[in-house]
């Protein structure tokens, strides 16, 4: 049971490069934007021209209800518009759908980056979500990898909208553009068609080595460097939370042996939430890391049942084998209850109903994943972890004698 256990938890950990990797996933929000960023140095009348033509265009599209337009910010930026687009609705048509149609069909305005986004989640400021910055001393080896890492991006079938900054334009103009007070050349573009941010970054790290001179490198920014942050801090809130738990069960218990067998079983709640991810495909990000930390919550009752009714018929004096064989059975219904309940209150997140459901469902996928593997395994390997423990400590060879004299 313990190397069934040690097998589950590598393969889950295993199959987690598999995942596509995400940041906040995509949602349908009825809204989205077309970001109009014009040549530096143009006025705000140009600017202003520009964005009448666009929103025109864009109100005409029959899935569009309004268009909310602006055109430059607080008295700077004159080269740069905001349209707010609301669809219709009650047509049947998305929010992706219309914004890709539109995306096509949008015609070029000369000089002009017209860019169709998602609305961001925190409407702080309209920003790309794949965004990197090419580093070195060398202007002319970053205007040759620029191209090249630009010309790579827009052959991806998932990326589109891509711009690069901090190069000669065609006039010979060099905008100067740093990064860690070195010259930088600044790349930025949109995800179509589901591709997540995962797979763009990687694709970006696989190709920087083949495409970028020497002296140039890679640094990730937007989405990519916040995920890979908010990763890295994960790691240190799990063990704070598995912690947290330790020390509550400590003071329930009054000794550290039950905590940590409970503990033990807090591991296999991991492999079945990323093996949900894993078979529905759904991104690994801040929504699916969310359900993992309430997923802590959830999985130690199975444990806490099974060994604080092992622990009570013990002190009753029954020895340890009938103690376990007993408590088993006893309490196999009250977890089987409070599991599926659990799960058939998750399963319509999970399959996408409501508004705004791309959002919960990595949460709910998480949580059911874990939760069934976690009932499954707890149920045999925390008994045998709790007769291991009983065999290396003398507290619970105490017990066990105490019981087979009875």
């Amino acid at each position: 049971m313990v190397l069934l256990a040690l097998l589950s938890l590598v393969a889950g950990v295993a199959i987690i490069p598999l995942i596509p990797k995400g940041f906040i996933p995509r949602f349908d929000r009825s809204d989205f934007l077309v970001v109009v960023t014009a040549p530096r140095g143009t006025s705000l009348d140009s600017t202003n021209a520009i964005t009448w033509r666009v929103a025109d265009f864009v109100r005409r599209d029959p899935g569009v209800a309004e268009v909310f337009a602006v055109a430059g910010t607080a008295g700077r930026d004159h080269d740069r518009a905001i349209l707010h687009v609301r669809i219709r609705h009650g047509r049947g048509v998305s929010t992706r759908d219309v914004r890709e149609r539109i995306r096509r069909r949008l015609p070029p305005e000369r000089g002009t980056d017209l860019s169709v986004q998602d609305l961001p989640l925190l409407a702080i400021i309209a920003q790309k979500p794949l965004q990197l910055a090419l580093v070195g001393d060398d202007r002319a080896a970053l205007a040759v990898g620029a191209g090249r890492a630009a010309d790579h991006l827009k052959s991806l079938p998932g990326v589109a909208d891509v711009r690069v900054t901090g190069i000669p334009d065609n006039s010979g103009h060099e905008t100067l553009e740093r990064k860690g007070g070195r010259p930088a050349a600044h790349l930025n573009a949109n995800l179509v068609g589901g591709y997540s941010i995962g797979a763009a970054t990687n694709e970006v790290e696989r190709v920087a080595p083949q495409l970028l001179p020497p002296g140039v490198s890679l640094a990730l920014g937007g989405e990519s460097a916040q995920a890979a942050d908010v990763f890295g801090q994960f790691v240190l809130s799990l063990g704070l939370a598995t912690l947290c738990v330790v020390a509550v069960l400590w003071f329930l218990f009054r000794s550290w042996q039950d905590p940590l067998v409970i503990a033990l079983s807090l591991p296999l709640s991991g492999v079945g939430a990323m093996l949900g991810l894993f078979i529905s495909r759904t991104d690994f990000g801040m929504a699916s890391l969310l359900g993992l930390i309430f997923l802590l919550g959830l999985v130690n009752k199975n444990a806490i049942l099974l060994v604080d009714h092992a622990n009570q018929l013990r002190a009753g004096g029954m020895n340890l084998r009938g103690a376990i064989l007993a408590a088993g059975p006893v309490r196999l219904r009250p977890i089987l209850m409070t599991t599926s309940a659990t799960i058939l209150g998750m399963l319509p997140i999970a399959l996408g109903f409501g508004e705004g459901a791309e959002l919960r469902a990595p949460m709910a996928v998480a949580i059911i994943g874990g939760l069934v593997t976690s009932t499954v395994l707890s149920l045999v390997v925390v008994p045998v972890v709790y007769a291991i423990f009983d065999r290396i400590h003398p507290r619970f060879q105490e017990a066990r004698s105490r019981g087979s004299r009875t």
